[in-house]
């Protein structure tokens, strides 16, 4: 008995020291992958709020937060670190360590949920999704937010993991307290960084059912439990929501209404990159090819052998850990907000890789625990391998791609060519706000009487022998202007005599000759910029 006590002892701890370890691993990847070319691409429209905001004293960043439906503990971290600079590199900082440390977070949930090799590779795929390290070099709260839903969820993993123990009487042998702060802490931090984390909660209490009807657990001990936790979560939350209603006059539906109509396309690209581990373009729905063919299926085919295994008692004997009440609250997190935004999306949109980004967490730990319910010892360990190579593949490209505009470029470029008696003509005044941004930086600008947004002040320019540049691109992810309807609007300026792309996403056109005459007599009966 001493010996058998004795090996156990030291089996727990070098399961200890490897799951430390390899935390440490995960972490540090995590970091990585998103400090690695931070800097590299320009801020844009959404990250120049971000700046500005960060800028300003403590109160009026909370009322500039408010105003805009936003919550203000994200842009004051963020001024923390802008205290040290502005620039692209120093301001995504705290979102590249969040990220990071949520990949170690999804370690821990899934090594909890299925042993060390899922740890290991729900937080491989963490730190190697090529979405999830794009909003970790984001300027925006993000990765704030999905690191204290993954420490809700870890809270939530500990309580179905063992619902007898978390209902115990908190002085008996064996109860354990430490998950519901967990959860509570998680959650409620959640709640102070984004009002989307409200679909995390609604989830979670979803799942807390499945924990209730647990034959293990005390019903009415786990019920009273729960419900402090969320009195607590709602009741330091609510206030500030209630701030921000006050602050929007009331318009509190508002914040989403730029959010462009679900399609058939922005549904699957959006799929593509969470799931599939696609490389996007975080501006718009684009995404680019792919990189390792099959790669998002086999991660997919991986997710459902972990439900499956899960919910045979094949699958829980080689995972004595997790009983069927951890599935169903798996599958809750997993399943309900992604469906609760589809279904929302049908009246209002809100089908956006920023709002699902939570929910590449729980598929992450479903196919951790597929792979390790694999059988044998060597065939999980080269698979666990085979996935974290073939990841890493698959991230590459996205250090080389355009990802977002290059209105940096652009607005250098643009005063460079521009002649005395030039005209700049652009859809709204977006284009003129993110390159005056950007050549402040070197003490320049382009003034008001140099731009407009009227098209037949600018015809009139050209057939007085002027030249108008037209600036075309993409600022925001909101198509104010889709390209066709602006190419028609731009019929009276004719034809343009040179074409000028500014990386992918930004076009020049200039034009100095007569335009057609016949149109510009139609005056402001035609549509204006």
């Amino acid at each position: 008995m001493g010996g058998t006590g004795l090996f156990q002892t030291l089996g727990r701890i070098a399961a200890t020291r490897r799951n430390s370890l390899l935390c440490a691993v995960v972490l540090a990847l995590g970091c990585a992958t998103r400090l690695y070319h931070i800097g590299s691409m320009p801020y844009w429209l959404d990250e120049v709020t971000t700046v500005h905001r960060s800028s300003l004293s403590f109160g009026a960043m909370v009322h500039d937060s408010l105003v805009a439906h936003h919550l203000p503990s994200y842009f004051w971290i963020a001024s923390l670190s802008g205290a040290y600079g502005l620039g692209e590199s120093v301001l995504r900082l705290p979102s590249a360590i969040f990220g990071g440390a949520t990949a170690a977070m999804l370690y821990i949930i899934g090594m909890r949920a299925g042993g060390w090799k899922a740890g290991l590779v729900a937080g491989l795929l963490m730190a190697l999704s090529p979405l999830q390290v794009q909003y970790g070099q984001e300027a925006r709260s993000y990765t704030f937010v999905m690191l204290m839903m993954a420490m809700g969820l870890w809270g939530l993993v500990e309580i179905a993991r063992d619902p007898r123990a978390a209902t115990l009487p908190f002085r008996s042998p064996g109860a354990r307290l430490f998950p519901w702060v967990i959860y509570t802490l998680g959650t409620l931090g959640a709640l102070q960084v984004l009002s989307t984390a409200f679909f995390w909660l609604i989830s979670a209490n979803v799942a807390a059912i499945a924990v209730g009807l647990d034959p293990a657990v005390d019903r009415r001990r786990f019920w009273w439990r729960w419900g402090i936790a969320q009195a607590i979560i709602l009741g330091l939350t609510l206030p500030w929501f209630m701030a921000m209603a006050v602050a929007t006059r009331g318009n509190m539906g508002s914040g989403t209404d730029w959010v462009p109509a679900m399609t058939l396309h922005s549904f699957t690209s959006t799929l593509g990159s969470l799931y599939f581990m696609r490389i996007s373009r975080l501006i718009s729905f684009h995404l680019f090819p792919v990189v390792v063919p099959g790669f998002g299926a086999l991660l997919l085919a991986f997710g459902l052998l972990g439900v499956v295994y899960l919910r045979r008692a094949g699958g829980q004997r080689r995972l004595a850990s997790v009983a069927p009440t951890m599935l169903y609250a798996l599958l809750a997190v997993a399943i309900v907000p992604p469906l609760l935004i589809l279904l929302i999306s049908i009246g209002k949109p809100l089908w956006m890789p920023r709002y699902l980004l939570w929910s590449a967490v729980p598929f992450f730990v479903f196919v951790g625990l597929g792979v390790a319910v694999l059988p044998g010892r060597w065939l999980p360990l080269s698979t666990v391998t085979a996935i974290a190579l073939l990841a890493s593949v698959n991230l590459v490209p996205y250090y080389q791609s355009e990802t977002k505009p290059r209105w940096d470029l652009a607005s250098r470029d643009l005063v460079n060519i521009l002649e005395p008696g030039d005209m700049i003509l652009v859809p709204d005044r977006g284009p003129i706000t993110i390159m005056n941004f950007f050549l402040a930086r070197d003490g320049q600008s382009i003034p008001d009487d140099l731009w407009t947004r009227d098209i037949f002040k600018a015809a009139v320019h050209v057939q007085d022998g002027g030249r108008v540049w037209v600036v075309e691109g993409k600022v925001g992810q909101a198509d104010h202007t889709p390209p066709k309807s602006y190419n028609a609007i731009l019929a009276p300026l004719g034809s343009p005599i040179a074409v000028l792309p500014e990386g992918d996403l930004i076009t020049f056109k200039l034009f100095d000759r007569s335009p057609d005459e016949s149109l510009i007599a139609q005056g402001d009966a035609a549509p204006r910029l």
